[in-house]
């Protein structure tokens, strides 16, 4: 049987206050990196204390002396000052206690199988990782012993990084074997007195006053005086706007002989093994990341910098070792660099970290760890010298469950030769299988500088280039058939043939058939032959969007001529040079547009050419075409400030059109609304796929096109198709974002069944979510003019979490290539190159922009070319590709990059916010600043916009870094727009400092509140005078003025607010609101609309017995955000309206407030807990009023109606009937889980037993704290309704929301009892976490994502 048993190693048990002073031996001032982990947990909260929890593992085989170990553990904790160590409430005193009771958690596994046995261990190990220290009472270590057999034992240390270091694990162990080894054989233990922590804290800060200290941090401050990098690892996740913690690691054995090899190079090298191993990981970070300017964190150990060898307590230094990579260094050049930089830092290691943040300007992000997201470190022989007597043992680093950097990198070893990279990552911005790809690229990137030291940096292969090549190859296997020697109007023809009389075009209200169109066409293209155009001439076509447009294109196809689109709307310079630079022989033009421009093509007036054509033939002209002719010159913008010609081939444009046959896809059903201008290489797909395929495309003109209303309603319109004349709906569009916004903007609220391709610009996921609930598909197509339209895409869904730009279309390539064209894998963002049957012929008398632009493909055996796009991007690890903006616009601000797609999205999520872009403006020289231009809705005027710019800038802060928050605002009627309908973003003009209009000079603080955090601040920060809306960050203000500053504030009000909160509310204005305590005049209701807004079916959502809706946030952020959600909270909590006592008086007033709000339904209802009972109540209540009710959840409710239900008899047996599986329950649950489960068992003794304490009235209640009397009342009215409740069965499904964890025994496990009440069954959905975590932190996205999920499919 299982033994569960704990041994009090210390004989006084004492109830410390560290202020009393009657305990404490000793005390004396927290060191500066004590300082900052004590911050670091009150700012981060629990799980940023986790992640300083070290924990190591002996496996002791041999016959063990109990005694002696406990014996040898008390000896310990009383020999070493730092584990008999707490600190003082603000954080600023060590106290060393004289006595420190700590418990040995002993358990006794020796008689159940070996598999059970490892549960047990990995479970206790997790249990300490997740444990919290108490940093104020301690202790600050904890010590389990698990035992095996007879033989063999496994024993558990874990202690907080503020006592201890890896270096004073080392000495613990030592010690702690040399005292066992003496207790064992009865000897009096002979160890010499070991250092006192106390006095090391006192040299420190002596130390903090030399001129010594002074010429460090200048050694330092020197390193970043200029600028300070950002060292940005491409993740699989958006990164949180708050920083998390939670992390998983995963272990990577190193080959012995890889490890001889690397030593050997480096001591060839004159480079130590820690030196060699950092320098290879930082060429790795220089490869990941693309950056040339790197820095890695090196912890460094304080014992051996002061001499302090035998020293336990937190002494280590964080060095942050800054890198300058560069690709035309060789790895040996670069390592002899690095050897000489090492030094010079281990020289200068007595840094303390947190003095230098404070010294270097450090842009303030809460999203991200400051200066040193990477660590890396060496923890080999942690037990040398460690020898127990009459044990053998073995030591394994324990995993933490939290982490404080993003990636951590410890390798370790009990020997120089048996070495293991162990990887600690966070969870919410890697996966594990990335993690894998780069532990597996870095003993690639060692392997190959052991076989050749002095290969260049970037030539080091980081995969194994077969493999990659394999890979790559196969995600662009893309062969595919087509007619690639016919030229386009011989497959049209063909297809014309096959739909005579159907409608082929609607254009201005005319109906044009397939016949029609293409006998005008031949008609047209003789009449152009006999104006002399032949195979390879040029002609323009100046005309508005009209059937006379695509016949004109169409005919210069047939007579063996290419085309030169022109808008009409662009400037008349523009169209000069691009009918100049084409030496196009003709421009088709109409009477509108005649005789108004100077050039040397001849003008033909489309309409006169057509009438004189009806006397020609209607047979197709003879030309002898092939798929290698020049179908069209499209222009684009060039960076000369002229435009350039790209020459699209037939066979280009004819793969691209065969292609989108199949995906998105298109058939002779279809009709395609066309709405792109001519001169957008997009308007070739919507002009020839519908006519290659027999399908029907309707043109919108002009004005429709820029008009939202209007082209909804076009969207909207079924039209006419002939020749049965029947009403056919629009079923494909293809438009720019900028499109799409303008047709929501316009009251878009309908799902309308159209396939959707959206292109030209990014698609941002705020888009895409929007558009996604009102089409039947969405695609989004990716692709450069000088690659034939599109070259990628892919169909996007409202889950989403990346838009990527998909995979590559038929016959097309990819590749992401670096600055050498090295193949990169997946994960490392690189440069797009395009390859394949798409790649154009290349710039129109621009040969050395072609030679630049359109590359030889490396890859191909043939003399193909490929195409440069100036786009970053990285391939994901599906094939996918993640666009990421270009290469040559990149955003740099205050040494970050800047998407500013991210603050856009921040932006017109904003209230009066309609449409929003952001730029960087470089006005004046060196003074890079984000500028936001802004569409307001309604449009707002100038002092209104001007005070709003505050409140938006605000608002801002709130989820975004400082340096991610425009510097300027500007107000726009409408944002300018290219003609083929981008943003124009060289037309946007200078801010004029909306933003210092809207501050001006210091606003002085007017109510109580405001004038009391200033004068807090002012004292704090040693500022004299300050406005309400400066930022406390940007005054100077760091994590412990923070402290200061909020001590003060909870003294001075008697409300604590965690420290976090200063991030969140930076200034004396936003802080002020959030501590004042007036009461809102609106009326108060239990239904409280928490996303009132969206196309979905609504979720209601009843309280649990906490009463209020808090705990429903995290679905705010985390469910689809077309997903309407409102919660209930008790009614009574106004302290007007009384309570209801019974479940149907409960249930009933929550329907006539639901029926108010939504008199029709249907209705999903789900209840938290207690929550439970009222929803299964209000659900049959609405049914008996027959509303359709299409869910009924339950989160975590146990179906179980109160025993004061049951008669004696009944309720005797059930308890007796209980007890087996509930003993068998609680011995899994110890094992699984012993500390919680204790903890658990604990208070809930402690709870009951007071129960009964208060019955006999011999113990009175606590006094109440204000307002929970209040709480307290309704509490009690509710479990009067719980226990009058007779629970009924349900005339449908229920949908059981199951927490993962459970601390507490059910009788049914599986259904929690609902089975026999669910009479058409139950729908389990596992969530993680406990009842209590389960719809917090981090456990909310996930548990958001199951319930939108079932909602979807309900």
């Amino acid at each position: 049987m299982l033994k569960a048993i704990h041994t009090n190693i210390s004989l006084i048990e004492i109830d410390f206050d560290p202020f009393i002073g009657a305990e404490l031996a000793r005390f004396a001032p927290v060191t500066e990196s004590q300082e900052e982990i004590w911050t670091s947990c009150q700012l981060g909260g629990d799980d940023a204390s986790r992640a300083y929890n070290e924990s190591v593992s002996l496996k002791l085989n041999g016959s063990l002396d109990k005694t002696a170990f406990e014996k040898s553990l008390s000896a310990l904790v009383y020999r070493h000052e730092s584990l008999q160590s707490v600190f003082s409430g603000d954080g600023t005193q060590i106290c060393v206690l004289r006595e420190l009771p700590i418990n040995l958690a002993y358990i006794d596994c020796s008689e159940i199988d070996e598999h059970e046995q490892k549960q047990v261990i990995a479970d206790y190990i997790q249990q300490d990782a997740l444990y919290v220290f108490d940093l104020v009472n301690g202790p600050l270590i904890k010590f389990g012993l698990i035992k095996l057999s007879s033989t063999e034992h496994w024993f558990v240390l874990t202690a907080h990084h503020i006592i201890c270091d890896g270096w004073s694990m080392g000495i613990m162990l030592q010690d702690l074997s040399a005292l066992y080894s003496a207790y064992a054989q009865q000897l009096t233990p002979s160890l010499a007195e070991a250092p006192r922590y106390t006095q090391y804290a006192v040299d420190q800060a002596a130390f903090q006053k030399t001129a010594e200290n002074q010429k460090v941090e200048q050694f330092w401050v020197d390193q970043y005086k200029e600028s300070v990098p950002v060292l940005s690892l491409p993740t699989d996740f958006p990164r949180p706007a708050l920083r998390t913690y939670k992390s998983q690691r995963r272990d990577y054995p190193l080959d012995k002989a890889l490890i001889v090899a690397i030593k050997q190079m480096g001591i060839k090298a004159g480079s130590s093994f820690v030196t060699t191993l950092m320098t290879a990981f930082e060429v790795l970070l220089h490869r990941l990341t693309g950056q040339d300017d790197i820095v890695l964190g090196l912890p460094a150990a304080g014992q051996s910098a002061t001499g302090n060898l035998r020293l336990v307590g937190h002494c280590v230094n964080l060095l942050p070792l800054r890198s300058f990579p560069t690709s035309d260094q060789s790895f040996l050049q670069f390592l002899k660099q690095r050897k000489e930089a090492v030094l010079d830092a281990y020289e200068h290691q007595q840094l303390t970290f947190g003095s230098l943040l404070k010294k270097i300007h450090l842009a303030r992000d809460s999203s991200r760890v400051p200066l040193v997201p990477v660590i890396f470190n060496l923890d080999i022989g942690l037990d040398d010298d460690v020898a127990f007597y009459g044990l053998d043992h073995q030591l394994i680093s324990n995993a933490r469950e939290f982490e404080t950097v993003e990636l951590s990198i410890n390798i370790s070893g009990s020997s120089a030769e048996a070495l293991t990279i162990e990887c600690s990552y966070n969870t919410q911005l890697f996966k594990a299988e990335t993690v894998d790809r780069m532990m597996a690229e870095f003993v690639n990137l060692l392997e190959a500088i052991v076989a050749d030291p002095t290969i260049p940096i970037e030539q080091i292969p980081l995969t194994d280039q077969h493999e990659l090549i394999r890979k790559i190859a196969s995600w662009n296997n893309t062969s595919a058939e087509y007619p690639r020697h016919t030229p386009l109007p011989v497959l049209l023809d063909q297809t014309a043939r096959a739909y005579p009389r159907k409608t082929a075009l609607i254009s201005n209200g005319k109906h044009v058939s397939y016949d029609e169109l293409i006998q005008a066409a031949n008609q047209l293209a003789r009449s152009l032959q006999n104006k002399g155009i032949r195979t390879g001439d040029v002609v323009g076509v100046l005309l508005d969007r009209s059937p006379e447009l695509l016949i004109s294109l169409l005919a210069i196809l047939k007579a063996g001529a290419a085309y030169v689109p022109i808008d009409p709307a662009y400037p008349q310079d523009r169209i000069v040079f691009m009918l100049n630079d084409s030496s196009a022989k003709l421009v088709l033009t109409s009477k509108k547009y005649a005789g108004r421009l100077t050039h040397q093509a001849q003008e033909v007036l489309v309409d006169q050419a057509l009438v004189e054509a009806k006397e020609l033939s209607t047979d197709p002209p003879t030309v002898s075409g092939a798929g290698t002719d020049l179908a069209y010159i499209l222009y684009t913008s060039g960076s000369t400030g002229l435009p350039k010609g790209v020459q699209v081939e037939h066979r280009n444009l004819v793969n691209l059109l065969y292609s989108m046959i199949t995906m998105p896809g298109i058939t002779s059903e279809d009709v395609l609304l066309g709405v792109t201008t001519v001169s957008f290489d997009i308007a070739g797909l919507e002009l020839y796929l519908p006519l290659l395929v027999g399908a029907t495309l309707v043109l919108a003109d002009a004005e429709t096109t820029r008009d939202g209303y209007a082209l909804l309603q076009a969207l909207s319109q079924p039209v006419s198709i002939a020749p049965a004349d029947q009403k056919q709906p629009i079923t494909i569009i293809q438009a720019t974002p900028v499109t799409y916004k303008m047709m929501l903007a316009a009251g878009w609220d309908q799902v309308i069944p159209v396939k959707i391709l959206c292109c030209g610009e990014p698609l941002s996921k705020d888009l895409a979510q929007k558009l996604t609930a009102r089409c039947a598909s969405l695609w989004n197509m990716y692709g450069p003019t000088e690659t034939t339209i599109y070259s990628t895409g892919k169909q996007i869904n409202a889950t989403d979490e990346i838009i990527t730009i998909g995979r590559p279309i038929n016959n097309t390539q990819v590749y992401i290539l670096d600055e050498q064209l090295n193949l990169l894998p997946e994960g490392i963002v690189g440069e797009l190159y395009i390859a394949g049957d798409g790649v154009a012929r290349g710039y129109l008398n621009r040969p050395e922009l072609t030679r630049e632009k359109f590359v030889p493909n490396p890859f191909s055996a043939g003399r193909e070319t490929m195409y440069r796009t100036g786009d970053l991007g990285k391939f994901m690890a599906d094939g996918e590709i993640h666009c990421l903006g270009r290469s040559d616009q990149q955003i740099k601000i205050r040494g970050y990059r800047v998407e500013p797609g991210e603050i856009e999205y921040v932006l017109v999520k904003l209230e009066g916010i309609k449409e929003a872009v952001v730029v960087a403006r470089e006005d004046r020289p060196g003074d890079q600043r984000l500028v936001a231009y802004l569409v307001t809705n309604p449009f707002q005027t100038g002092d209104v916009f001007v005070r709003n710019v505050t409140f938006w800038r605000n608002k801002l802060l709130e989820s975004l870094p400082d340096y991610m928050v425009p510097a300027d605002f500007v107000n726009l009627d409408a944002l300018p727009v290219t003609p083929n309908g981008k943003i124009d973003r060289k037309a946007l003009p200078k801010p004029e400092s909306a933003l210092r209009l809207a501050t001006g000079a210091v606003v002085e603080p007017t109510t109580e509140a405001e004038k009391l955090i200033a004068s807090i601040w002012a004292e704090a920060l040693g500022v004299s005078r300050i406005g309400i809306n400066d930022d406390f960050f940007e005054l100077g203000g760091h994590s412990m003025i923070a402290v200061q500053v909020m001590t003060r504030l909870e003294k001075e009000t008697g409300r604590r607010l965690p420290l976090s909160t200063l991030m969140t509310y930076p200034t004396i204005q936003k802080l002020a609101l959030l501590i004042q305590e007036e009461k809102p005049a609106a009326k108060w209701k239990s239904l409280v609309p928490i996303r009132p807004k969206g196309r979905k079916m609504p979720v209601y959502i009843i309280h649990g017995i906490g009463l209020n809706v808090l705990n429903f946030s995290g679905l705010l952020a985390n469910m689809d955000p077309e997903q309407p959600i409102y919660g209930f909270q008790a009614r009574g909590l106004d302290g007007v309206d009384e309570p209801p006592d019974t479940m149907e008086a409960i249930a009933s007033f929550y329907v006539q407030e639901l029926l108010d709000q939504n008199p029709s339904g249907p209705y999903a209802i789900a209840g938290y807990s207690f929550g439970g009972y009222v929803a299964l109540e209000m659900a049959r209540q609405l049914k008996e009023m027959g509303k359709e009710v299409k869910m009924l959840a339950m989160f975590d409710t146990n179906a179980q109606e109160s025993e004061t239900n049951y008669d004696i008899t009944t309720w005797l047996s059930r308890k007796i009937v209980r007890q087996f599986p509930k003993v068998i329950w609680f011995t899994k649950s110890l094992l699984r889980d012993p500390v919680s489960t204790i903890r658990y068992q604990q208070e809930y003794a402690q709870r009951q037993f007071g129960n009964l304490l208060r019955w006999f009235g011999l113990r009175e209640d606590a006094p109440q704290e204000i307002g929970f009397d209040l709480i307290s009342h309704i509490v009690e009215k509710h479990e009067m309704a719980y226990e009058k409740y007779k629970m009924k069965p349900y005339d449908g499904v229920i949908d059981l929301f199951k927490a993962q964890v459970r601390l507490y025994f059910v009788e049914d496990s599986k259904f929690l009892g609902w089975k026999k009440y669910a009479l058409k069954g139950v729908r389990v959905h596992n969530v993680p976490g406990d009842h209590k975590m389960m719809l917090l932190p981090p456990n909310d996205k996930e548990f958001a994502q199951v319930l939108q999920h079932a909602l979807d499919n309900c």
